[in-house]
């Protein structure tokens, strides 16, 4: 058996970087070791620049008539009395048009609808369930129930994950973190009015609420490590407590979980690759870099890392190009990603400390972020991936009242990225 582009792994990354291959005739197989879609929360919340990737790919139309749109993130600092001491919002329409808003999706559906999407074209093979084994030279071991079957392969893409076994295959070494706080996470109804993002805080818990498509909401809850079991002992009557305490509209929708296995347990993770590729092997997804998971940046990152690498193979097959520019790929996205999993791992640490001292400090460097605009501009345009405008100590330290002027957007101009900007090899291929 034989491909062009062998894909370990058939989550969003996976199939997002086939749907691109296939499209273009590339013969790939998908090898993906679950039989089904799968339940666990691995990220909902696709930002900008992914909404924008979905309109270059065509399938922008698929994904808006499935999923539920918001601009305004809701922020609440409560106090011990669970009296607010800072309420104010972000919102995504600080941003250049048309992509002022996030939208939410529940990642069994993402994945859904990229595999319907891909499984229009011929060139794609899915091979499910299968287990990839072992690299030997240009072709891989496939184990598919008892069967054991040879790929031979001109590029090999690892998108299986945080424990990827093509990355450990191709002897690249990677950096981990663990945080000191653990999620759950669920979705259930949601009250009628919840149509915004909302983060409230105390000076020990975070509670996170998205509104999903079909009237239900995704939340997500910080939980001190070693909680969940002790948790778990107990009746879900201190689940619905500690959420109804933060948020009282949940009171009524909340108790819809009717037990404890419909709970999620999420353990962040800081990770990140070393290398992106290595000769004829590439890594996207959480199989290159996990981030802490504050806004979807993961997911998000995922999606943006994988259509960056098809664009390229499919350019490398078109104009003949060897292995020599396949670390293009890795030039571009990974200090992206540098940046993105910096922003994130401040706000794990912002909301994943405890105690008053800090929660005074978190809420000053709130009131600063959310009254400054040029400050506010910035982080929401760095979260929604459409580029990256470098933060500057005169940020800080000059408060300037939010307006509704256009010259934030002006000077953000400079800083968005652009198709040459995401795909620059196009030009040195000529």
């Amino acid at each position: 058996m034989k491909t062009q582009v062998l894909i370990v792994g058939g989550g969003v990354a996976g199939l997002t970087a086939a749907l691109k291959l296939a499209k273009h005739g590339i013969n790939v197989i998908v090898v993906e070791k679950s039989p089904h879609l799968g339940h666990a929360y691995k990220g909902e919340l696709i930002q900008p620049k992914t909404i924008q990737l979905f309109e270059r790919a065509g399938i922008y139309e698929s994904f808006s008539s499935a999923w539920t749109t918001f601009s305004t993130i809701e922020t609440s600092e409560l106090d011990v009395h669970l009296k607010p001491m800072l309420r104010s919002s972000m919102d995504y329409k600080q941003l250049p048009p048309p992509y002022q808003y996030a939208a939410m999706l529940p990642h069994s559906e993402i994945k859904r609808l990229l595999l319907k999407e891909v499984k229009q074209y011929k060139a794609f093979t899915l091979l499910q369930p299968a287990t990839f084994e072992q690299l030997e030279e240009n072709k891989a071991i496939i184990k598919q129930g008892k069967q054991k079957t040879t790929i031979a392969f001109e590029f090999i893409i690892g998108a299986e994950g945080v424990n990827s076994r093509v990355r450990e295959q191709a002897g690249i070494e990677r950096k981990r973190h663990v945080y000191e706080h653990d999620f759950l996470t669920v979705s259930f109804p949601a009250p009628s009015g919840l149509k915004h993002g909302h983060l409230i805080a105390t000076k020990d818990r975070f509670l996170g609420l998205f509104p999903l498509p079909n009237g239900y909401v995704r939340t997500v809850y910080l939980i001190r490590k070693g909680e969940y079991k002790t948790w778990r002992k107990g009746p879900l009557q201190v689940f619905y407590d500690h959420y109804v305490s933060l948020f009282p509209a949940l009171d009524g929708y909340v108790q819809n979980i009717k037990e404890w296995k419909a709970i999620q347990l999420m353990v962040p993770i800081r990770q990140h690759a070393n290398h992106y590729v290595k000769d004829n092997i590439a890594l996207i997804g959480d199989a290159a870099h996990s981030v802490h998971p504050m806004a979807g940046e993961g997911m998000n990152l995922a999606i943006q890392g994988a259509d960056c690498l098809g664009e390229l193979l499919i350019d490398l097959y078109e104009r003949r190009k060897g292995n020599a520019f396949l670390n293009q790929y890795e030039s571009v996205h990974k200090k992206r990603v540098k940046a993105i999993m910096n922003l994130s791992h401040l706000g794990g640490l912002a909301y994943g400390k405890e105690g008053k001292a800090w929660q005074r400090s978190r809420t000053f460097a709130l009131k600063q972020l959310l009254n400054n605009e040029t400050l506010l501009t910035k982080y929401m345009f760095n979260i929604s991936g459409l580029g990256f405008w470098p933060f500057s100590v005169k940020d800080s330290v000059t408060l300037v009242k939010r307006s509704k002027t256009t010259k934030v957007l002006n000077e953000m101009e400079q800083y968005q990225y652009d198709v040459e900007d995401d795909y620059p090899w196009k030009h040195q291929m000529r």
